[in-house]
């Protein structure tokens, strides 16, 4: 493979001049092209302006930014601009003849080793390529936008794309600091594909009576799937709005994968009408004089998203059938491109393969379109019984040692096991299978005579950010009543569990991740961390065991400061009143944790295994009565409309308004 030195940006907009100040950062010698002076000032000067930003914030110094402003020419003429090209990154408008007109134009100039990368989203690389010299130097990479927060990159290989200019493309991406998939030249490649398809879905599921309206399935797909947004919301709202960019993909995919996946017919109806989203005042939601169209909570209850979800993860598994992409790459995808809270296939394998291919079948029978056939890849897992994670086995293994939200190692020589939290993009918030995973980690170290103790901890900058809200979603109380009692059966068995357990906060431990440290038999806090309960300002109450186990802590006082007033405890605080043994600076916290636990692991573990029972069941008296009554109470708000006004109101990033109902 060539080694890059010299990379040309083509196009110095807000998409160019971002992939050309991280080019830059990488330590590349950068030339940005564009076609007129007057661009390329303005691109010089967002490019300069970020950076200032950065130094201010103190990422970097005014010295650097100089330095990196040094690394980038600004030229007009495209053959001076490509002429010690390594790597050429076109990023002109998404329209088919002007990409081609340009790889024709830069490849009759540009030296024939240099490798030729289209910024695209959805057009075919093999099309483009036709247009080049040398067309085994085109390759795909689909940055996504913002590319200076959205590190996800796409490598798109054309059918006769060489192995060369992939890894020119890759290395170079990497040295910008991106996550990098690849994928055949398919429709759509991965996140697109799946987004636009799910998309075209929730507008599908209007049309069939599936449900009432765009707000109905939004507020299903963002409070019960746990989307960061709904996706017709997102239609509407993604860079001002992009009805008229999913309609032609739509277009395209009806061309090229099956009539069937033809533009719904809301979707239609918006793009003949010109309403294309917020830049032109109405999509799905109406925009103007400044409405914000706010998803509650409760307004999907009577929806089923599982009809968009299995069309995605159909999506997913026909990638996998042609070989156009693997597993883990449609997963990554999905959390660093479109948002999601954990990956496609992974949510497939929680929700049961057998019932992804029911609803597709069922869907199917009842709108005839090709497009809901089930993938052979599900039909033959279903066959083999690999049904997800209730049968051991799914697009992933869920035996022994494997996890999707826990990180666990021991080391014998300490005999200490650490527990890691993993979910870092959501604060490492608890759903039902993370709990279930806990659990099954504790199992897998109950056992096991090289481990004498547990230290939990949270990856990234929080400990546990709590429970996630999906359970209140459903609008049952029996789905908050299982909820609860998966807490609080977890957490009283970390209280008896016949090693001693270390909850190492090293982050904020929030709602239900500060009832996970409680239920720790040692509290070790980090001087950047904070506790709290946060329920009460969402409607809720504490529903795995914060009310029971903080009143007996700290007493009735103190315990009603912190749940009733919802404000945060600092370190200092904490320890005097003894939610914590200790606390700890930053840069001393970790050696604190190992000396501690290394303490608790030299132990008697058979006294220690009775010393903890004792110390349990000795004080509780009634304390599962009442995490009883506490589990009863939380299920009994799951149907307040204040529950919904709280969680609804934290989403839009307001104060809620509560009115006792």
């Amino acid at each position: 493979m060539k080694e890059v030195k010299n990379i040309t940006v083509l196009g110095a907009g807000a998409m160019g001049g971002q992939i050309a100040a991280l080019a830059a950062e990488a330590g590349y010698k950068v030339t940005v092209r564009d076609i007129k002076q007057e661009f390329l000032d303005k691109g010089r000067k967002l490019m300069s302006d970020a950076w200032d930003k950065r130094v201010k914030r103190g990422e970097f110094t005014a010295e650097k930014k100089e330095e990196l402003l040094g690394r980038l020419s600004f030229i007009v003429d495209v053959k001076e601009a490509v002429k010690d090209a390594d790597l050429v990154i076109e990023a002109v408008p998404e329209i088919m003849d002007l990409k081609k007109a340009v790889a024709k134009e830069v490849s009759e100039v540009a030296r024939d080793d240099m490798v030729f990368a289209t910024n695209t989203s959805s057009l075919s690389i093999a099309e483009i390529a036709k247009a080049a010299k040398h067309p085994e130097r085109v390759v795909g990479t689909h940055y996504f936008n913002p590319p200076s927060f959205m590190p996800l990159l796409e490598i798109v290989h054309g059918k006769v794309t060489s192995e060369d200019a992939i890894q020119v493309a890759e290395t170079a991406a990497k040295a910008m600091r991106r996550t990098v998939i690849h994928v055949i030249d398919v429709p759509g490649f991965v996140a697109n594909r799946i987004f636009c398809v799910m998309s075209n879905e929730s507008d599908w599921a209007i049309a069939h009576n599936e449900a009432k309206t765009a707000l109905e399935v939004d507020s299903a797909l963002k409070f019960k799937l746990g989307l960061p947004m709904g996706l017709l919301e997102l239609e509407d709202t993604l860079t001002n709005g992009v009805i008229d960019v999913e309609y032609h993909v739509m277009e395209y995919f009806a061309e090229t994968l099956d009539k069937s996946y033809r533009p719904a017919p809301l979707l239609e109806s918006l793009y003949k009408a010109k309403n294309y989203g917020k830049k032109t005042g109405k999509g799905y939601y109406d925009w103007t004089d400044g409405k914000t169209n706010e998803i509650p909570m409760n307004a999907g209850a009577n929806f089923d998203p599982i009809c968009v979800l299995a069309c995605g993860v159909n999506e997913s598994a026909k990638l996998l059938e042609i070989k156009a992409t693997t597993r883990d790459e449609i997963d990554i995808a999905v959390q660093l491109g479109l948002n999601f809270p954990r990956g496609i296939l992974r949510m497939a394998d929680s929700e049961g393969i057998d019932n992804i291919v029911n609803e597709l079948n069922r869907l199917y029978t009842t709108y005839k379109d090709e497009r809901y056939k089930p993938s052979s890849v599900l039909t033959k897992m279903v066959a083999e019984g690999k049904l997800g994670r209730k049968t051991g086995e799914g697009f992933y293994s869920y035996g022994f040692g494997k996890f999707e939200f826990v990180k666990l190692t021991a080391n014998k020589e300490t005999k200490v096991a650490r527990l890691v939290l993993n979910r870092p993009s959501r604060a490492n918030s608890l759903n039902l299978d993370f709990v279930a995973e806990i659990n099954k980690a504790l199992d897998e170290v109950e056992n096991d005579n090289n481990v004498r103790c547990i230290v939990i901890s949270g990856a990234g900058s929080n400990f546990c950010g709590g429970a996630d809200v999906s359970a209140f979603a459903q609008g049952k109380a029996d789905s908050v009543l299982k909820f609860s009692d998966y807490g609080q059966t977890l957490y009283t068995r970390m209280e008896v569990y016949p090693k001693p357990i270390i909850a190492a906060i090293n982050g904020a431990a929030i709602g239900g991740g500060l009832e996970l440290a409680l239920a720790c038999d040692i509290r070790i806090m980090s001087k950047k961390a904070q506790l709290r309960f946060p329920e009460l300002t969402l409607g809720l109450i504490p529903g795995w065991g914060g009310t029971q186990r903080a009143i007996r802590l700290i007493g009735g006082t103190r315990a009603k400061e912190m749940v009733l007033l919802a404000d945060a405890v600092t370190p200092e605080k904490a320890v005097e009143w003894g939610l914590v043994n200790f606390i700890a600076e930053p840069d001393k916290f970790e050696a604190m944790v190992d000396e501690i636990s290394k303490k608790l692991a030299n132990g008697a573990p058979l006294a220690q295994k009775m010393a903890k029972a004792l110390l349990y069941y000795g004080a509780q008296g009634d304390q599962r009565t009442g995490a009883f009554i506490e589990t009863e109470a939380a299920a009994s708000l799951s149907l307040t409309k204040d529950l919904n006004e709280g969680i609804t109101s934290l989403f839009s990033r307001r104060a809620p308004k509560f009115k006792g109902q």
